[in-house]
Parts: C-alpha cells; sequence; structure tokens
C-alpha cells in the first residue's frame, strides 16, 4: 500500500510539473507574439512616414497575350495621418491601388480591402467605379461616400478570349460562371466567335448580361508575333 502511495505522488508530481511547465511557456509565446505585433506595428508606421515624402510614379503597364494589360507593380500610396486629407482630395486608381492603401482611407477597414483586390484580381479589373457597389459587405451610402475618391485609369487589365479561353477561365470569372462556361464552350465546340458580339445570337444572354460579360472579352486571332484583339462593338 505504501509502494502504491508513492507511485500515484510521484504520478501526480509529475504531471503537475507539466502543467506548470505548459503554462509558464504558453505566457512566452503569448508575451513573445504580443513583442513581435508592437514591433511589426512600429515598422509598418516608420516604413509609411518614410513614403510620405515619396512621389507615387506612374504604373508602367504591359501588354498581356489577349490584348490587355498586366496587373501592374505599384507603390501603395501612404494614407497616415496628416497626409490622409491630402490625398482624399486626389483621384485614386482603382485599378491599382493595393490593400494597404485602401485601408488607410476613411469608411474602408481591413476586411473590405482585401475584398475589393481579391474581386478586382478575380475580374481581371474594374471597368467602373460603381462596380464597388459588388463588393460583398459594401453598403449603399458607403458606396456613394467613396466613389468620388476614385477612377479606374485604363480599365481592364485582363481580358478572356472567346475562342481560346479554357472552360475553367471562363467559370471562374465572377461574371461568367458554371452556365456562361457551358453556353460558350458548347458553341466553340462548331463554331467560332468572329466578334463578341456575337454571343447574342449564339447562346441564351439578356442584355443586361451582355452589358456585363463584354468589357472582358475578346475576340482575339493568334500568329507568331503579335495578338490582335478585337472589343464588344
Amino acid at each position: 500500500m505504501g509502494k502504491r502511495g508513492g507511485e500515484r505522488i510521484w504520478i501526480e508530481a509529475a504531471v503537475m510539473s507539466w502543467v506548470v511547465f505548459g503554462v509558464y511557456w504558453l505566457q512566452l509565446d503569448w508575451r513573445a507574439s504580443r513583442e513581435r505585433d508592437a514591433y511589426k506595428n512600429q515598422s509598418v508606421r516608420l516604413l509609411l512616414g518614410a513614403l510620405n515624402d515619396l512621389k507615387v510614379e506612374a504604373p508602367r503597364m504591359q501588354r498581356s497575350r489577349l490584348g490587355g494589360v498586366q496587373n501592374p507593380q505599384v507603390k501603395p500610396v501612404s494614407t497616415t495621418g496628416y497626409q490622409r486629407k491630402k490625398i482624399l482630395q486626389q483621384s485614386l486608381n482603382l485599378n491599382t491601388i493595393d490593400s494597404a492603401a485602401l485601408e488607410g482611407l476613411p469608411r474602408i477597414g481591413p476586411n473590405i480591402a482585401g475584398r475589393i483586390c481579391r474581386f478586382r484580381e478575380a475580374l481581371g479589373g474594374f471597368h467602373e467605379v460603381g462596380q464597388l457597389g459588388e463588393v460583398w459587405g459594401m453598403h449603399p451610402e458607403q458606396l456613394e461616400g467613396i466613389k468620388p475618391w476614385f477612377h479606374i485609369g485604363s480599365g481592364v487589365f485582363r481580358f478572356l478570349c472567346l475562342n481560346h479561353a479554357t472552360w475553367r477561365e471562363l467559370q471562374t470569372h465572377p461574371y461568367v460562371r458554371y452556365d456562361g462556361a457551358n453556353s460558350i464552350s458548347a458553341f466553340r465546340k462548331e463554331h467560332a466567335f468572329d466578334r463578341v458580339e456575337d454571343l447574342r445570337g449564339a447562346i441564351p444572354v439578356t442584355d443586361s448580361l451582355f452589358r456585363r460579360w463584354s468589357p472582358y472579352l475578346r475576340v482575339c486571332n493568334f500568329n507568331e508575333n503579335a495578338i490582335e484583339s478585337t472589343s464588344a462593338e
């Protein structure tokens, strides 16, 4: 009985020591996490402060294989402190501004900023500022308040080639989706599109849906050196 009691005491002591050890390391990890976050925030503030006096250069566009321009690399627009009012007196390019700059603007938090950038990338660019209203979580009054801050620059930077885009490329576009991809793919098995306008007679598509699709579609003629693209008429 005494031996068993001693073993039990030893086991309980071992368990308690592991519990204490675990709590101690959790506290250390929590403190380290807070220190990392504080250091990160301080670094971001220092970086944005250093960018205050830098000019934002115009993005260098590159032609894509489908007749548009690829998403350009641009420097973030600083939106810290006293410069916020000055920036809002400018017109910001909705197709090049990054999520950090969007997040720094009034009425746009980190969630909306991230959704705007993801929606823009999925679309291939905005062709009008009003498309911001399609971003999930964007309220009508919020949209009306921020629309005057933006312009679309060169507009759409990635197009879908009607005769050559894969089914998956069509299906993943926020406007074309599954039914549109199936209809276009079925028509292409026996025919080719000569112009974007041919969609009206080729597949079941309403006028409103065609107006949504057409800014993102091209009819591309491939050759060895270049690609000719024809937009909707």
